[in-house]
Parts: C-alpha cells; structure tokens; sequence
C-alpha cells in the first residue's frame, strides 16, 4: 500500500585531506558543500524492500525528474529518470563495496563514477519513519575524489 510521506533529505559532500599525525597522516573531512531539500513523497513496500519516490526540484536543478530510493536488507538504489534524459543516473550503494555508476550532469554529458560505500544505516520503523544514512567516496579519474554523506528523513505527511 502507498503512503504519502514527508522527506528532508540531506547531501553534504566533504574534501578528505592527509593531515600529518605524528610519523602517519590522519584522514580530516573538510565540508565542501550541503543541499537540503524538504518535499513530499510516496512510500510502499514490495518484495521486501522499501521504496521512496518523489520529485526533484528546481531548486537542485532537476525539474522534472524523479527519484526512485530503493532499500533493501544491504543496500540502497537511487535512480533519477524524466525531464531531458530518461535515465540520468543510477547508482547502487552497498558498504564495502565499489561499484561503477553512470551519472549525467545537468546539460552535460555522462560520467563514468567509482563509488565506494563506507557505511548505511537505515533507521526506519515498522511503520517506514525515521532516517537513512548512506556514507559514500566519489572518485572521478585521478582529479577528482569527495566524500558524501546523504541522510533521508522519512516523517507522517
């Protein structure tokens, strides 16, 4: 059965920096950027996994499109699909494990991604509330490597 949901989600990316510790280097996350948007949703259940649909805004830059959460016993799946490209991105985050995603910037071309999950927590209730944590690597060629951490709130509409 579909639910209507309210959702604050969170994205904040960090830059990971080699700090001298002693005669080793210590990992530091220096924050970068954050984007917060706070929407409705829907969520329903099928063939144990649990499923978040909503719209993207125009404040991220991606009206007309929609994201699918998908979350299982170890994994999550983010896909987005509409507007000017029908699927612009689908990735899948599993903790220690490093998969390869295809991403399309906005008006841009596609991106092959490395994407390494440290951590996933899902927090949710029986009744589907509460948060999902994903802490994840985006490592782009040699020039380009962030460390983000998205957090799906899931409250009553």
């Amino acid at each position: 059965m579909k639910k209507q949901v309210n959702l604050k989600i969170t994205s904040t990316q960090y830059v990971e920096n080699l700090k001298p510790s002693g005669e080793a280097f210590k990992r530091e996350l220096e924050k970068e950027d954050s984007l917060e948007i706070v929407t409705e949703g829907t969520m329903y259940s099928r063939n144990n996994a649990r499923y978040i649909s909503y719209e993207e805004s125009l404040q991220a830059g991606l009206e007309d499109s929609k994201m699918l959460v998908k979350l299982s016993d170890d994994s999550i799946r983010i896909r987005r699909f509409g507007g000017d490209d029908e699927d612009a991105m689908d990735m899948t985050l599993q903790p220690g494990t490093l998969n390869i995603t295809r991403y399309q910037i906005p008006q841009m071309a596609f991106l092959d991604l490395e994407v390494y999950t440290n951590k996933l927590e899902d927090n949710l209730n029986e009744d589907g509330y509460g948060t999902i944590s994903v802490d994840y690597k985006i490592k782009f060629d040699k020039y380009f490597s962030r460390r983000n951490i998205l957090e799906i709130e899931v409250m009553p509409s």
